[in-house]
């Protein structure tokens, strides 16, 4: 496959065997054949249809070609027969599909390339996998309609076209649902639209770029969480999720592990004013667990026990110089 998306290698090259193409013409070579009745053959003389045994008789009355000719008729009947009742069609018919796509091969009729157009998240890889066209399909026998429904059960295309061109060629056009965020709720992780629409189960780790939203109710507002990050880009990098707290305000969870509680009027400028507090006094780095910004004008900081244990110590000390003064 090269960066287009296509597959250069015939995917039938190797299931069109020269004997098919050498029996062919053996066939063709022969004197024409009258036409004759194909049945299943009996497992003996005596348990014949009478219809058959008479059918049977009358060979002798024919000139002998096509008393062979019929005798070959009923031979290949019996090998038909046979290879059927024992599997053996359905195992061939599984590795290169039906007689049909097999003589559409061997005329030139197989698909060599797939073009993937209109992808973004996808790669071609994974949309030519989604097809499910294998080695054993054809282009004339190729069922078109079946492809675009495999290919419209992946959640992130939404729409999708499929055309043949004529000898090997098969060209696909998709349009996905453009992923905007990811909704964690009840520990499952999702990929949302603008719009809060669940698009898919997060399956890797491509996506970890986008906004994270936690809570119910959080994938419909994962616009407006992602503007309050946008306003502050200084912030941006630093916050690893957003949980709505009783679907009307934000905590921010960074990632140095400190909560932030944003207020639930004007989150973006309370934001502003504690990027300011650590461009100042690296408030970010101080040993705290949490940062509430619910009250405008008033910030509140819940320290960690040692680094409470510490303010405690020199809150202490301080009151017994004052006490000695």
């Amino acid at each position: 496959m090269d960066g287009g998306g296509r597959l250069l290698k015939s995917l039938g090259e190797r299931f069109a065997p020269r004997r098919v193409a050498r029996a062919a013409a053996e066939l063709t070579a022969r004197e024409p054949i009258v036409p004759t009745l194909t049945v299943d053959l009996p497992m003996s003389q005596n348990t014949a249809p009478q219809g058959l045994r008479r059918w049977l008789s009358s060979l002798s009355s024919l000139p002998r070609w096509s008393g062979m000719a019929g005798a070959a008729a009923l031979i290949a009947a019996s090998i038909t027969g046979g290879v059927i009742a024992g599997g053996q069609y359905q195992t061939f018919t599984l590795h290169y599909g039906g007689l049909s796509d097999v003589a559409a091969r061997v005329a030139g009729f197989g698909i060599s390339e797939i073009s993937v157009s209109g992808n973004k998240e996808l790669t071609p890889s994974e949309v030519i996998g989604a097809t499910g066209i294998t080695a054993a399909n054809s282009l004339p026998f190729l069922d078109v309609a079946s492809v675009q429904e495999r290919l419209k059960a992946v959640p992130l295309i939404a729409s999708v076209s499929v055309r043949k061109l004529f000898p090997n060629k098969l060209a696909v056009t998709i349009s996905e649902r453009q992923p905007f965020g990811l909704w964690q709720k009840d520990g499952n992780v999702h990929l949302v639209s603008a719009d809060g629409t669940v698009i898919d189960e997060m399956r890797d780790n491509r996506f970890m770029r986008l906004p994270h939203v936690v809570g119910a109710g959080a994938n419909k507002r994962v616009t407006e969480y992602a503007e309050i990050l946008d306003s502050v880009p200084e912030m941006k990098e630093r916050v690893r999720a957003g949980t709505l707290v009783s679907e009307r305000r934000w905590t921010l969870k960074l990632k140095n592990g400190v909560d932030v509680k944003l207020p639930e009027t004007q989150p973006a400028q309370a934001l502003h004013a504690l990027a300011r507090l650590d461009q100042d006094f690296n408030v970010l780095g101080k040993d705290v667990l949490s940062i509430d910004l619910r009250v405008p004008g008033r910030v509140a900081f819940r320290l960690t026990e040692d680094a409470a244990r510490a303010r405690a110590e020199i809150m202490d000390k301080k009151t017994q110089r004052k006490g000695k003064a």
